[in-house]
């Protein structure tokens, strides 16, 4: 092989060299400058010109040692007044940063993404840490149940009555959800659940009644809900009077398109249906399933509400929480629409009334499934969309997936719960919510099962410290899993 042709090859392979990737380090480096080299002269010099030559580079010295010492100086003073800089920008906190908060700098000197997280599990373990109360349950008899909102008025409640299944639980005017009924204002028993602007918005509601269902799905329309949480159980709850009449209410095994006599398969890909094409291809449900529940149970059955269609359109079981929670894709086509538009409901059927889960990841399942669930037809969940959470009442079950809900969000986002502060916040806007202690409590402890989990994939961020504090708050919360 010639030089000439490995010079070449040589070549080729630096060309094909990739540039590395630029990095924050080599952002905040200052560029060196370009070194030039001239090059050598190779006539020779003259005896007078040596001697110029010699004088000359003389001076040159006796200048570079006077410009040396004093930049020396400058150096050494600009350097103090750098770090005095430093120093005073480290201490001096962020304009976007709220006084008396660290920064993520400070909390973390190698600003691990996780570091906010970890503060915030610390703050929410503090919560239960620093109770001088025996227990969580003793603390919320003692200092939260008593608490009711100022400044509320109910007078839409009042001239409502037929419409609440409750008599003694009101509904405040400021935070009730209104709809719009031939351009006039109309009442459903609904309330609005705002927080921090990071976490999620709400709808608290009670199961719908007979006379109200066609007033629930106008409230979903207009609200441009797509997910829905529902918790009760057939033949206990005693606030859901039909349940009592209508023994098929209970959540039945999905029924296949391809074993029914429905007519042909759907595809869930498909575009919306029309309003003929439901009518024609669906099967129309009987009265009692009509008169008791607010959709229809089975695959491809529909309800006509004064001319709204609410149609079934498929029903799954949840396989890693199996006789907990049944997932329906819902069509709904509007009075004033021709196309369909799809709803996605959690129907839990087995959450029993006045008791809480035997264990916490069954109510973890319905917290998260609003946000995991990913069906063809139905957008991701956006937190600008309210998730409309209903039982019998809209006080108790559905309170607790609130509230963990919000709990999580926040610790996830970096930010300590106030626990208090979002139990009056949710009093404030539906008075009388988590009328029993054990309810709260559940909601606590739910959040702190699932933060001890999200802790182990982290890594080890706050190692054994953080995981003891954990196990201890949970110590606080007077409920163990059951196996």
């Amino acid at each position: 092989m010639t030089v000439s042709s490995k010079q070449s090859k040589g070549k080729q392979r630096n060309a094909k060299t990739p540039k590395p990737e630029d990095t924050m380090d080599e952002d905040e480096q200052e560029p060196k400058p370009p070194v030039s080299r001239e090059p050598m002269s190779k006539e020779p010099m003259s005896k007078e010109t040596s001697k110029e030559k010699l004088g000359i580079t003389a001076a040159l010295k006796e200048t570079k040692k006077l410009i040396q010492g004093t930049g020396n100086k400058f150096k050494l003073k600009s350097k103090e007044k750098e770090k005095d800089r430093t120093t005073r920008e480290r201490k001096a906190p962020s304009p976007s940063t709220p006084s008396g908060e660290k920064t993520e700098r400070e909390i973390n000197p190698n600003s691990n993404p996780n570091a906010k997280m970890v503060a915030a599990i610390k703050g929410f373990c503090r919560y239960l840490l620093n109770m001088k109360e025996s227990s969580l349950s003793t603390y919320f008899d003692e200092r939260l149940a008593k608490y009711t909102p100022t400044n509320c008025t109910f007078s839409e409640w009042e001239r409502n009555m037929a419409k609440n299944r409750s008599k003694e639980y009101k509904v405040s005017d400021a935070s009730r959800v209104r709809l719009d009924i031939a351009g006039k204002p109309a009442y459903i028993n609904a309330s609005h659940i705002k927080f921090d602007p990071t976490c999620s918005e709400f709808i608290l509601t009670q199961y719908p009644m007979k006379d109200t269902i066609h007033d629930f799905w106008r409230m979903v329309s207009q609200k441009k809900v797509n997910r829905i949480i529902t918790i009760f159980e057939p033949y206990v709850d005693e606030a859901i009077e039909e349940f009592n009449k209508v023994p098929s209410l209970i959540s039945p095994a999905p029924v296949s398109v391809l074993d029914s006599i429905n007519g042909p398969v759907l595809n869930l890909t498909e575009k919306s249906q029309t309003r003929e094409q439901i009518m024609t291809v669906s099967i129309r449900c009987d009265t009692n399933q009509a008169k008791s529940s607010f959709f229809p149970l089975f695959t491809d059955h529909y309800m006509n509400l004064d001319n709204w269609l609410i149609n079934t359109r498929k029903v799954e079981i949840d396989e890693r929480n199996k006789n907990w929670m049944s997932l329906y894709t819902v069509e709904i086509v509007a009075e004033e629409c021709s196309e369909a538009s799809y709803i996605r409901v959690f129907n839990c059927t087995t959450w029993p009334w006045k008791k809480v889960p035997n264990e916490e990841k069954k109510l973890l399942a319905l917290v998260r499934a609003p946000f995991k669930d990913e069906s063809p037809l139905v957008a991701k969940q956006d937190k600008s969309e309210p998730i409309v959470v209903m039982c019998d009442l809209g006080l108790d079950r559905s309170a607790t997936v609130v509230l963990t809900t919000v709990i999580i969000e926040l610790v996830l986002a970096g930010k300590t719960p106030d626990c208090d502060a979002l139990f009056k916040k949710m009093r404030d806007q539906r008075p009388n919510v988590f009328t029993m202690s054990i309810f709260y409590t559940y909601a606590i402890r739910a959040a702190l099962f699932y933060l001890k989990m999200k802790h182990k994939t982290m890594g080890d961020p706050g190692g054994e410290e953080v995981n003891n504090m954990i196990t201890e708050a949970l110590n606080k919360v007077p409920f163990v899993s059951k196996k």
